[in-house]
């Protein structure tokens, strides 16, 4: 589990979707959470460097873990949620600064996510944060955060990874979709 954590941190932070200090993915097996640490940029995260946290919040090994981690916590509580990735994606934060729900209008992103909410803000790393992502994902896999990014959940990282590609895919052509009628 700590390898998955690095290798989609990496991917993340290869593929442009975060910056070296933004973002963070955590996996959860039964009790136990994995989180991406803190501070360390997302390139260089190694395996010994994941956060082992229980359910509870209790720091096992590793980093210190990420700010997001009471967010993390509290989605696992709350929902059937077995991976999440947290991430600053362009477009999905424009629109998520626009207070711009997704939409998607293409095919494969419409059936991968079918619609993506806005959630208000909330402090970033807040209980209160969890709560409301927790909130704004029932029926949903992904939601933008009010002027802060994307989070989607995933059974694992590879499908958290996939709708988070088709997150930020779906925003981009949503936004160039608006430009284009606007002329």
């Amino acid at each position: 589990m700590k390898n998955e954590i690095v290798t989609y941190m990496k991917m993340l932070y290869e593929k442009g979707f975060t910056s070296s200090l933004s973002g963070n993915v955590s996996i959860r097996n039964e009790d136990i959470v994995y989180v991406s640490p803190s501070k360390i940029p997302k390139y260089r995260i190694r395996e010994s460097q994941v956060s082992v946290i229980t359910i509870e919040g209790e720091h096992i090994e590793g980093a210190r873990p990420s700010s997001e981690l009471p967010t993390h916590l509290a989605i696992y509580r709350t929902t059937d949620a077995k991976a999440i990735i947290h991430v600053h994606p362009h477009y999905a934060t424009i629109l998520a600064c626009l207070k711009r729900d997704i939409n998607p209008v293409e095919v494969e992103c419409r059936q991968l996510l079918n619609y993506v909410p806005v959630i208000s803000y909330a402090e970033p790393g807040s209980t209160e944060l969890g709560m409301l992502i927790s909130e704004g994902l029932k029926g949903h896999k992904g939601v933008l955060m009010e002027n802060h990014g994307s989070l989607t959940i995933g059974a694992d990282l590879e499908e958290a990874f996939i709708l988070t590609e088709a997150l930020e895919r779906a925003a981009r052509l949503q936004f160039e979709i608006s430009l284009v009628n606007s002329l």
